[in-house]
């Protein structure tokens, strides 16, 4: 059973920001910050000597109803900004509780911080490596043929792949 905190109900948008920032200002990341474009907001950072770019979706209204003045109408945007702010309430705080599992791993020595965080990792050009290679994934698995990637062994042959259900080490 989930209470209201581990469902994120109890906590604001600004807490989960808050907590956010003082967990990666504790890990020892620099210049970390919260910005918002239209229905996207990124939190961006430093850290070993690797700038960080996470973007995630907030939920926005679609607009104002045609009709102004009812009460009806008046309820139905409370009731919408309500369901609105819930719903991105839970997701900044599932992004807090992800951002601290990810820093828990690297203090650990389980993990490195660009291994946690490889997906959101800006390279020069200022795409992250998600953004580089999500095209890239998502052909090789459409075509079922190892990507070249230009690295170094991108000439030595790989072994086939493995069946579906075996552990690959």
């Amino acid at each position: 059973m989930t209470g209201p905190y581990t469902r994120g109900d109890s906590c604001s948008s600004e807490a989960s920001r808050k907590h956010i920032g003082q967990a990666l200002a504790s890990y020892g990341a620099t210049d970390v910050v919260f910005t918002q474009r239209g229905n996207r907001s990124a939190i961006g950072f430093r850290a070993d000597a690797r700038q960080f770019r996470i973007v995630m979706p907030i939920l926005q209204s679609e607009g104002a109803l045609a009709i102004r003045g009812d009460i009806a109408d008046s309820r139905l945007r409370e009731a919408n900004a309500k369901i609105l702010e819930r719903a991105n309430r839970k997701s900044w705080h599932a992004l807090a509780l992800a951002i601290d599992a990810k820093l828990g791993a690297v203090a650990a020595g389980v993990a490195t911080l660009e291994s946690e965080f490889l997906a959101h990792v800006v390279l020069p050009g200022n795409h992250t490596v998600f953004e580089e290679l999500e095209s890239v994934i998502d052909s090789a698995y459409r075509s079922g043929r190892r990507p070249s990637l230009g690295g170094p062994d991108s000439a030595v042959p790989h072994a086939e792949p493995q069946a579906a259900g075996q552990a690959v080490l």
